[in-house]
């Protein structure tokens, strides 16, 4: 099983309803969640939650550059120490940068050392970081040796296609966002924002049901390891999983790739 559970909308949910998510993903087989110490609440909400079936990955905070070196790598200790407590102390499987410019940073380098600590004392397991395009990724890997990546990828925007055996050859475990555009694809052309009117031929070539093919387009690349899902009830995720099962016909995928980075920047779809 590919999907994993965004914890962003999770921290929205009330207990009971979270609580009903987290059950009925491990009934299905989905075995991770991605959380934040900037996703409101919802770790505070995990930690009340049964989560030993789950290997559970977080993020960093995001650097505060009108801070000091010193006072930046006290938050984001107090930070990963604040995850831990709200998570009730377990191991961790992965951490990883909010932002790959942080890591990229002239205050990276030391923070990357602050968070192999972590995981020198075995309170995680693998380290890596969220990136946002293919050349934050190469600048890093050619620097720093991460375990674990995010990367936004979806049938619109397919940019780290061609690097994706290059990352499993360095034994990188891969992670994708972006699935459903948060919603962009289900959109009719009147619907679509005009500022990405010009992708709306695209989106309307996109064989229904839409979500089967735009979960089954990363499910089918044997190098990602993980499709991170945000949903806000069971309802939902009962309708992504029917989709991620849907046997869709065989497509050629690179027809819905747009190439244009300013209209697939994730801000775009928020």
């Amino acid at each position: 099983m590919k999907l994993e559970l965004d914890g962003y909308a999770l921290g929205l949910n009330s207990l009971s309803n979270t609580g009903e998510i987290i059950d009925y993903a491990k009934d299905i087989g989905i075995s991770s969640i991605v959380s934040s110490p900037l996703y409101l609440e919802t770790e505070s909400v995990l930690g009340r939650l049964n989560l030993e079936d789950f290997d559970v990955l977080t993020k960093t905070v995001k650097i505060d550059y009108t801070l000091s070196r010193e006072e930046n790598f006290e938050n984001f200790r107090d930070s990963f120490y604040k995850t831990q407590r709200n998570l009730g102390y377990i191991e961790l499987y992965g951490l990883m940068f909010s932002s790959a410019q942080d890591l990229l940073s002239q205050q990276g380098l030391a923070l990357w050392d602050l968070v192999n600590d972590f995981k020198d004392k075995e309170y995680v397991y693998k380290l890596g970081t969220v990136v946002s395009n293919p050349q934050e990724l190469f600048d890093i890997i050619d620097t720093i040796d991460i375990d674990i990546v995010e990367i936004p990828l979806n049938l619109l925007d397919q940019r780290f296609v061609g690097i994706l055996p290059e990352l499993k050859q360095k034994r990188i475990e891969i992670h994708t966002r972006g699935t459903f555009l948060n919603g962009l694809i289900f959109m009719n052309s009147y619907q679509i924002p005009e500022c990405l009117r010009e992708i709306a031929p695209v989106i309307d070539t996109i064989p229904e049901p839409k979500a089967a093919y735009a979960v089954s387009f990363p499910k089918l690349i044997k190098e990602i390891d993980k499709i991170t899902i945000g949903v806000r009830n069971k309802r939902e995720l009962e309708e992504i999983f029917s989709m991620y099962n849907f046997d869709v016909e065989t497509v050629d995928y690179s027809v819905f790739k747009v190439d244009k980075p300013e209209f697939i920047k994730t801000s775009l779809f928020n």
